[in-house]
């Protein structure tokens, strides 16, 4: 139960940093860490991104330059967000 109450908590406050703009996973991490709160959580990042269906993964970055991770470089952004920004994007005609 507890470790629900955790996880819950990490993905409301990643859902506030990405609904701001689409992030990265390292940026989400590295924001993560500097939480006071969360400094000991060693949660699966992207497994909690993908659990949750209000945060969207709308691509993945090279890994160009950074060694050593164990999760994908995926950019996230929540469907408020995507659904905003796509509204003003033209539709392709046939």
């Amino acid at each position: 139960m507890e470790r629900y109450i955790m996880s819950e908590n990490i993905r409301k406050m990643i859902r506030t940093f990405v609904s701001q703009r689409p992030r990265n996973t390292a940026e989400i991490v590295s924001w993560l860490e500097d939480q006071n709160e969360f400094k000991s959580s060693k949660a699966d990042i992207s497994g909690l991104l993908e659990s949750d269906d209000s945060i969207i993964r709308i691509g993945t970055m090279r890994r160009s330059g950074i060694t050593g991770r164990e999760y994908p470089l995926s950019e996230w952004a929540t469907e408020e967000w995507v659904a905003h920004h796509e509204r003003g994007l033209p539709t392709k005609e046939e």
